[in-house]
């Protein structure tokens, strides 16, 4: 297959962009054709499996006419590049088979060949030969093959190509929580490969490794489904893609390879783009990294719940946080999101007001998530918003500065807002965890059968509820704006971001006419950090 002929290809990260020395593209930019062409061979068209393996074999046999000039240029070591046709042979005999992965064991061995090989020769073009910059670089290569496969489920398995493990083993959130933790072990290679050879390559590396997380925050988007819509990188990502990458962390953060406390909490709070991680750019450093590590906490506790197949797993894991907390507390901390939280309160002065029952109380919010699927009233479900939104809220206010009393009356109202917004957005996800968090006497005024939204069914019955409970939202919004007191309004602006991006979502949902039950209503994260940065500048 000529160059010229290639099929157009989109990908998740740059490729000989103009970040790469010049010097680097063409040798850059050939690898990337030969894979390609390679992936093709193995991929595209209708050829027999026998003829596709002859062409790779002779495509193997004509590999020094054709990087011949690249290779003899850069010395590079060939048995990379015969790695790569390995796998793509493999594709193609496993396809024929009907093969399906089973494992993470199988997964590693296909991407030693598939994905590793790329990052190996690009530290070589780049004169980085270290072991440990080696073992960075195949997590990396690692993690963007397995997103990959995840997000190319409904283009694969057409092919006949099973990548994903079976659900009854592995669910698909718990594959793109290996994938992201993989990621997170490469990423400080980032930061080496910009030390030992070119700050050029470091930021590509940044951008490239920024693509693929939020890839999984995309995935994470669709609810982990990824059976008919592939998500893909657009042009309004660009931005949160950017400014992720300047933030990732510096040399000093990284230790020995390792992530530390505060590389993770950071890592932790980035995912999915929360529209609270918006919120928390505008901080001086200290509140930062404080309100982040906070944030990963809340993150860790939700998804010790919501990624657990089993309830006696989750409540297990919720136990082991409850020891963590006194632990980290009495000053024996263990787990990366504790060893970053205690000292970041130390240093704002916060030891003695933000107290280890305020995390417990959010351990017994996320908890009744495995022992209660509906509520009665609203006073019942105020129990529950309490525990998980206000209590949230009125740690958050003393991290931002409070000076006043009634700002934590204001702080616990405006997490209540926040929940029930989260809960307008999330009915039909939810649902589809056997869960209604709408009130049962609020299902009753309006005739809305539970089975109703189990089943996904709107209705106008379904709308006039909706509405009512976006009404009720709204209300409080302005109730938590009336209770903040004047002189704490300049330190709160964290938290006015945050009400300004859920209301416009609020408003965004009520627009949709509430199309809640079959999908997941969003902001762009331009959007979000446009809402941002105006409370930033105006109040």
């Amino acid at each position: 297959m000529s160059h010229a002929s290639q099929p157009s290809h989109y990908e998740n990260f740059p490729v000989a962009s103009i970040l790469c020395p010049k010097r680097l593209r063409p040798a850059v930019a050939s690898l990337y054709w030969f894979a390609r062409t390679a992936d093709d061979l193995a991929d595209e068209g209708d050829a027999t499996p026998e003829q596709r393996l002859a062409d790779l074999a002779a495509y193997r046999a004509n590999l020094p006419q054709q990087l011949g000039a690249i290779i003899e240029a850069f010395q590079l070591p060939t048995h990379h590049l015969h790695e790569l046709l390995d796998a793509f042979e493999k594709d193609v005999k496993d396809t024929a088979a009907g093969h399906r992965y089973q494992t993470r064991t199988e997964l590693l061995a296909y991407c030693k060949l598939s994905a590793n090989p790329i990052g190996r020769l690009m530290l070589h073009l780049f004169g980085v030969h270290d072991e440990e910059s080696k073992q960075q670089s195949d997590a990396i290569c690692t993690a963007l093959q397995l997103i990959n496969f995840w997000q190319d489920v409904s283009v694969d398995v057409p092919r006949g190509r099973f990548y994903v493990p079976p659900a009854h083993t592995e669910s698909m959130q718990a594959l793109c929580a290996w994938a992201r933790g993989l990621m997170m072990a490469g990423s400080p290679l980032c930061k080496r490969v910009a030390t030992l050879s070119s700050w050029r390559f470091g930021w590509e590396l940044r951008l490239v490794v920024q693509g693929g997380l939020r890839i999984l925050d995309k995935i994470e988007g669709q609810g982990f489904d990824t059976n008919v819509r592939r998500p893909k990188i657009n042009k309004w990502d660009a931005p949160l893609i950017f400014w992720r990458a300047l933030w990732m962390p510096s040399c000093s953060d990284v230790i020995a390879g390792m992530t530390t406390p505060q590389t993770y909490v950071q890592e932790k709070a980035a995912k999915s783009g929360s529209s609270f991680y918006y919120a928390f750019l505008f901080l001086p450093k200290p509140k930062r990294a404080a309100i982040t590590a906070f944030y990963a906490f809340c993150r860790e506790v939700d998804d010790a719940v919501d990624d657990a197949i089993d309830a006696g797993v989750a409540a297990t894991k919720l136990a082991w946080w409850r020891k963590e907390v006194g632990d980290a507390f009495a000053g024996q901390a263990h787990h990366p999101v504790m060893l970053a939280l205690m000292p970041a309160l130390s240093q704002l002065g916060l030891s003695g007001i933000v107290r280890a029952e305020h995390l417990l109380q959010i351990i017994d919010g996320c908890e009744m998530d495995l022992t209660q699927t509906r509520y009665l009233d609203q006073a019942n479900l105020a129990r529950y918003c309490h525990l998980v939104a206000g209590v949230v809220g009125e740690v958050s206010a003393h991290i931002f500065g409070q000076t006043q009393t009634q700002t934590t009356n204001y702080a616990h109202t405006l997490g209540q807002a926040l929940q029930l917004t989260n809960i307008l957005r999330d009915v039909g996800e939810d649902a589809r965890k056997g869960r209604i968090y709408l009130p049962v006497a609020e299902l009753q005024k309006f005739d809305v059968k539970a089975h109703e939204i189990l089943s996904a069914l709107h209705s106008e019955r379904f709308v006039a509820l909706m509405r009512d409970q976006a009404a009720k939202a709204h209300q409080i919004y302005d109730t938590a704006l009336l209770l903040l007191p004047a002189a704490d309004k300049r330190a709160q602006k964290s938290g006015l971001m945050m009400a300004a991006i859920y209301r416009d979502l609020l408003r965004e949902i009520e627009h949709s006419n509430f199309q809640v039950l079959n999908q997941r209503i969003s902001l762009t994260p331009l959007r979000k950090f446009w809402l941002a940065w105006k409370v930033q500048a105006f109040g």
